[in-house]
């Protein structure tokens, strides 16, 4: 499995699901309700997506540059606190 940081827009909807799309990956739209949700269906697009542009003969965007997992890594995040 190949780590990639890539921007995420969340845009809630009034049942609290947020639908979840990227500028840095034309084509990823999926949804979820936490960020753990968000975050495992981000993985199972992003799979469905390189498996499509393979069978395509499609390079995946630029966007898409492995990151390297031996050094710190940070990430942006939103978060509510009561």
């Amino acid at each position: 499995m190949t780590n990639y940081r890539i921007h995420l827009s969340l845009e809630p909807n009034p049942d609290g699901v947020f639908t979840v799309t990227s500028p840095d990956v034309p084509g990823l739209v999926t949804e979820g309700r936490t960020a753990s949700e968000i975050q495992a269906n981000v993985q199972e697009a992003l799979s469905a997506l390189f498996e499509a542009w393979a069978e395509l003969g499609k390079a995946p965007p630029p966007a898409l540059h492995p990151v390297s997992t031996d050094r710190i890594q940070t990430i942006e995040t939103l978060v509510t606190a009561a």
